[in-house]
C-alpha cells in the first residue's frame, strides 16, 4: 500500500556482466554502476541479478562525452 510514495526505481536486469545504462545509452560493464552516484543497489544473488537505477527520474540532457557518434 506504502509503495506508492516511493520513489520509482528503474531494475535493469545484469546478463553477462552488462547492463543497460540509462545515462550513456548502451550496455555497460556492470563495474561503471558501482561507482555510479545513480545506482542505489546491485543484487548479484538470486534468479535475476539486477541493478536498481534511478536515473530516469531525471531529465536527462544529451552530454557530448556520454552520446556515441
Amino acid at each position: 500500500m506504502f509503495a506508492f510514495f516511493r520513489p520509482r526505481r528503474e531494475r535493469r536486469v545484469i546478463d553477462a556482466g552488462r547492463v543497460s545504462c540509462p545515462l550513456r545509452r548502451r550496455d555497460v560493464d556492470v563495474d561503471l554502476c558501482a561507482g555510479c552516484g545513480w545506482a542505489r543497489a546491485i543484487e548479484v544473488e538470486g534468479e535475476a541479478p539486477s541493478v536498481s537505477c534511478s536515473a530516469e527520474l531525471v531529465a536527462i540532457l544529451p552530454d557530448p562525452l556520454l552520446v556515441p557518434r
